[in-house]
């Protein structure tokens, strides 16, 4: 499939609310509950009860917190938002990035934590209705897909994780580093999920001097390509990001 049909389809979804596997969804937690517990594996009540008992911290190590989808659903709006997160973590934006320079109304969540930011667009824009994508794009994001891709992955790591080779637009363009398939992979979309996750590829800081050791411009590569035997190291996630189901769905 062409690249730029893949990733202008997912612009146009985000556009449409006006860009490196199943889970089961969390239920929203109470406004009450710490934040950062949001979308850390659930323990049990009496786990919890047990460890606070005991005097022991029940929090998990610092790279479970953040995971999505984790409670986040088609339905959550700013109103959830805030209970999940705290009212001065979400913040209402017109200006979300998007595609060849288009901004978008939707949230913000954590606007002036960059390990934390996230940006989420819904489908309806003004009624800041039907949640569809939540995009993550700084490098020193602690959020990571509930498939184990994380901010930073090399692409060898994420081959790895894969269990096969993957294929991803050029970069250096607007929709470049998109991963357009992943060859039925151990990260491929799953039967009946509705939650899509996507990884997109950059240069990390290895490659800043090395331009003609990965692919790029407006075509379709592959990870083992053997014109580039660098690119497993020079390329790196440099965004995630999860769409929910259309309106139609909710």
């Amino acid at each position: 499939m062409n690249p730029r049909a893949v990733a202008s389809r997912t612009f146009v979804a985000i556009a449409s609310v006006a860009l490196l596997g199943a889970c089961e969804r969390t239920p929203p937690a109470p406004a009450t509950e710490p934040v950062a517990q949001v979308s850390r594996p659930a323990a049990t009540p009496q786990t919890t009860a047990t460890a606070a008992e005991k005097g022991q911290d029940t929090a998990p190590p610092a790279e479970l917190d953040y995971v999505l989808p984790g409670a986040l659903a088609p339905d959550t709006g700013p109103a959830q938002l805030r209970a999940l997160f705290g009212a001065d973590q979400v913040e209402i934006s017109h200006h979300l990035p998007g595609a060849e320079g288009e901004e978008f109304r939707g949230v913000i969540l954590y606007p002036t934590d960059s390990a934390l930011r996230a940006y989420l667009y819904f489908q309806d824009s003004q009624q800041l209705r039907g949640l569809s994508n939540v995009v993550v794009r700084e490098p020193d994001s602690r959020w990571r897909l509930d498939n184990g891709v994380r901010m930073g992955m090399r692409l060898a790591e994420l081959v790895s994780l894969n269990g096969k080779p993957i294929r991803f637009s050029g970069l250096d363009w607007d929709y470049g580093g998109a991963i357009t398939d992943w060859n039925g992979g151990r990260l491929a979309a799953k039967d009946g999920d509705p939650v899509i996750r996507h990884a997109r590829l950059d240069r990390n800081a290895q490659a800043s001097t090395a331009e003609d050791a990965y692919p790029s411009g407006d075509n379709e590569f592959s990870s083992d390509d053997k014109r580039y035997p660098q690119q497993g190291e020079l390329l790196s996630v440099g965004e995630l990001r999860v769409s929910f189901p259309g309106e139609d769905d909710l």
